[in-house]
């Protein structure tokens, strides 16, 4: 139980060190393609654009906190790069990974500590509130969350734009207690409006992903039939009758899915 709750509480910390995740903006596919799409060219809309990733998260907040107090103290990025590595690859319990860390930072810094020290205190403090709290309903769960939060953005508050704002509240409960609650966890941290736009958002993916499987299934059902068929056409026009073929298919299978909600 605790390794399982260690996963999830790295999985919050890796989230806050590329900044609550971002994504490059792709475009579906269309019929209109001239070729059979690979297994990757079906592809997702992005959600709203993060800050971009050649930004490190250290960058971005020491960008957004100029003028105010530092919660932590500024490290070259190879020693950054090497102290994530550590305390995300290692088997040892987040707590013994903290520990770790902090002797090793204690050979560069005199005081404070470092941005991935502070981010793994908070990661281990998801441990213990999903620990304590697991048997509790999901309101009550999330209100525990939310108490967390608020305190984190009180002590440290050049760290609340980013990673305490309502977008990324709400990303960290998902990390941990998944999306089968969703619309309850949006309409927990967002304002109403913005709640049933994420809840639209994920509606539109899940339809896009469940028409990604369909397509994927499909295609690889008529490229084992192709396969069977074709050594019986002359070798010459096999790759003609199997464009042909492909490409009759996905029109098809567009002209269906249209009709689907």
């Amino acid at each position: 139980m605790r390794r399982r709750y260690g996963i999830l509480a790295l999985a919050i910390l890796t989230l806050l060190l590329v900044n609550l995740c971002w994504q490059e903006e792709q475009l579906p596919i269309s019929p209109e393609r001239s070729t059979t799409p690979a297994l990757t060219d079906m592809q997702l809309p992005a959600e709203p654009a993060s800050p971009s990733p050649r930004m490190s998260l250290a960058e971005v907040l020491d960008d957004k906190s100029k003028g105010a107090p530092s919660s932590w103290q500024a490290m070259p990025d190879e020693l950054i790069n090497q102290l994530a590595s550590e305390i995300s690859d290692s088997e040892l319990p987040l707590a013994q990974r903290l520990s770790n860390l902090e002797a090793t930072e204690a050979g560069w810094l005199s005081e404070g500590e470092s941005l991935i020290r502070l981010q793994g205190r908070y990661a281990l403090a998801l441990e213990q509130l999903t620990q304590e709290n697991e048997k509790l309903p999901l309101a009550e769960r999330l209100n525990a969350l939310s108490r967390l939060q608020d305190q984190w953005a009180a002590d440290h508050p050049d760290l609340a734009a980013d990673l305490f704002n309502p977008d990324a509240r709400l990303q960290q409960a998902r990390q941990l207690w998944g999306d089968e609650e969703l619309a309850t966890l949006a309409r927990h941290f967002l304002p109403a409006e913005q709640a049933e736009a994420t809840l639209a958002f994920a509606g539109a993916r899940q339809q896009q992903l469940d028409q990604r499987s369909r397509y994927q299934q499909q295609l690889a059902e008529l490229e084992q039939q192709l396969a069977a068929s074709q050594q019986q056409i002359d070798p010459a026009l096999r790759q003609q009758h199997k464009e042909e073929v492909l490409s009759q298919w996905r029109r098809d299978f567009f002209a269906r899915e249209q009709g689907k909600p």
